[in-house]
């Protein structure tokens, strides 16, 4: 009974990305205190990683990147639809922990800083557990959760929650965000290419603009898989963010036009 209980909660947080207590108690109708038993034994198993009151999937490196690097090699490439949240996760996971190590280091004591959604975001969100002198605003429902460890205060958006990226937007976050400054806003980006940096929703991109419009510095954290990929809305031109992090440096076209720009590239140490 235990056995299959748990395969079927590892089963739900791998389907969508994390879960409540709360709510896979009442789904399987048992206990809270049991499903705290089977998450940290799922834990243990290295099936999921716990946070306050629930459980989120484990990033998981899958080895899918020859095709996207090769096709940026012959020209851009569009994606047209965007892939679900823990597919996008697991793709490039160790790039991007390395990109999130090397981004938590661009972050200055007693900051206030902003976080973006998206699945790079996540992983920096998940670096700056440890800080407890930040203040960390974010739409990024998922990386407030892993915030939850943290002894920095963190401020979530209000507004409209979107579908399985649970991202925060709207007209009433976008509000909010124009009634703060931030030091440092990270942003997550769906590809880059000479015409600036795409994202696949519009609604997150207006996001992006709120922040972009309300920060000291605007850092782009991009994965090598995004250079020469274009998505359906454009965020903004390449000059509007001041860095990029990155795992590898992009093809020598791209990285004309971001010298151009004057846009700094730290490429993640290994």
């Amino acid at each position: 009974m235990a056995g299959a209980r748990q395969a079927r909660i590892a089963e739900i947080v791998e389907r969508i990305g994390f879960v409540s207590v709360a709510e896979v108690a009442a789904t399987l109708g048992v206990s809270g205190m049991t499903i705290r038993r089977d998450l940290e034994r799922l834990e243990a198993r290295g099936l999921l990683t716990r946070t306050h009151g629930g459980a989120m999937a484990m990033a998981v490196e899958r080895a899918d990147t020859a095709g996207r690097s090769d096709s940026a090699a012959r020209g851009e490439t569009y994606d047209a639809e965007e892939p679900a949240f823990e597919r996008r996760r697991r793709r490039n996971a160790t790039a991007k922990a390395r990109i999130a190590r090397a981004a938590a280091g661009l972050v200055g004591a007693g900051e206030t800083v902003a976080l973006d959604v998206g699945t790079s975001t996540l992983a920096l969100a998940e670096e700056l557990v440890a800080r407890d002198d930040l203040r960390v605003f974010t739409n990024n429902l998922r990386a407030a959760i892993a915030l939850t460890r943290s002894r920095s205060p963190v401020y979530l958006l209000g507004g409209q929650l979107r579908g399985a990226e649970l991202a925060v937007v709207g007209p009433a976050a976008t509000a909010q965000v124009n009634d703060y400054y931030f030091d440092r806003v990270f942003l997550g980006v769906s590809g880059v290419t000479e015409a600036g940096y795409f994202d696949y929703a519009l609604e997150d991109s207006e996001m992006k603009r709120a922040f972009i419009a309300r920060a000291r510095q605007v850092i782009v954290l991009c994965d090598g898989s995004k250079f020469d990929h274009r998505a359906l809305a454009r965020i903004c031109a390449l000059g509007d963010a001041g860095m990029i992090v990155t795992d590898r440096a992009p093809p020598p076209h791209l990285r004309r036009a971001l010298d151009e720009a004057k846009v700094e590239m730290l490429v993640a140490a290994p």
